[in-house]
């Protein structure tokens, strides 16, 4: 109709309008993914799960009790590292605790982390630890803001200084511990196999991946090579170690 509106015109200027929000709406919703992202469950017996709802950490067992507690963060209760520890008789992390009362082979060890320390610096870390036997006999997992031989690793600790054991080359690993966002966690051992993987936020595809059949069961835990942090949401599946 002579001088009514132009229906090309005011589609076009509709979907100038919706694109942007469109746009915001999807980067929205895949941070709030990502954030929330969970492990599948696994195969294996489900052992153990935490969430420090009850406001204490029971079953846990760490090297310095009162370097952790159980606190609120953001609404939650989470369990807190909030010092961190001194090295030792060989070079490796200084803090940890584990969940004590499960010895594993095979294993798919999941949770949520969160390092405490200021972002711009490119050597904090979180670890998450397994196949412990000692303190000086274990592996972890080096989640770090930076990718080099000693960050961002896989680690073993075999009575000596911590040595570099995953695939990829030093400083060519995927580092995202960049934030003082949540992260969620993965580790998975397959006794089979001997394969090591672990996963950051990305619950599909792992970041650092080793072999190694050096230490074939021990407990499984969290803390850091030198810095504070949080977890929450903590689950094991495993295969307990036959006596």
């Amino acid at each position: 109709m002579k001088g009514g509106p132009n229906l090309a015109a005011l589609i076009k200027t509709q979907q100038k309008r919706i694109f942007p929000i469109s746009i915001v709406a999807l980067f929205v919703t895949l941070g709030i993914c990502f954030a929330r992202a969970q492990p599948k469950p696994s195969k294996l017996p489900l052992l153990a799960s935490s969430d420090f709802e009850a406001g204490s950490a029971a079953g846990w067992l760490p090297n310095q009790p009162s370097h952790w507690r159980v606190a609120q963060q953001e609404g939650a209760m989470v369990y807190e590292l909030i010092a961190p520890g001194e090295q030792g008789k060989v070079r490796a992390p200084t803090s940890w605790s584990f969940l004590a009362d499960y010895d594993v082979t095979s294993f798919v060890f999941a949770g949520r982390l969160k390092c405490a320390t200021d972002a711009s610096n490119p050597l904090r870390d979180m670890c998450v630890f397994f196949h412990f036997q000692d303190p000086t006999h274990f592996y972890y997992v080096h989640f770090a803001a930076s990718s080099d031989e000693v960050h961002n690793i896989i680690g073993l600790v075999n009575g000596s200084d911590r040595v570099k054991i995953n695939l990829e080359p030093a400083g060519k690993s995927v580092f995202r511990l960049t934030d003082t966002s949540w992260h969620a966690f993965k580790v998975t051992y397959d006794e089979a196999t001997a394969k090591i993987q672990a996963y950051l936020d990305d619950l599909d595809t792992p970041i650092l991946t080793a072999v190694d059949r050096t230490l074939g069961h021990g407990l499984a835990g969290v803390g850091s090579f030198d810095d504070t942090g949080y977890f929450d949401d903590i689950k094991l599946w495993g295969e307990r170690t036959k006596n």
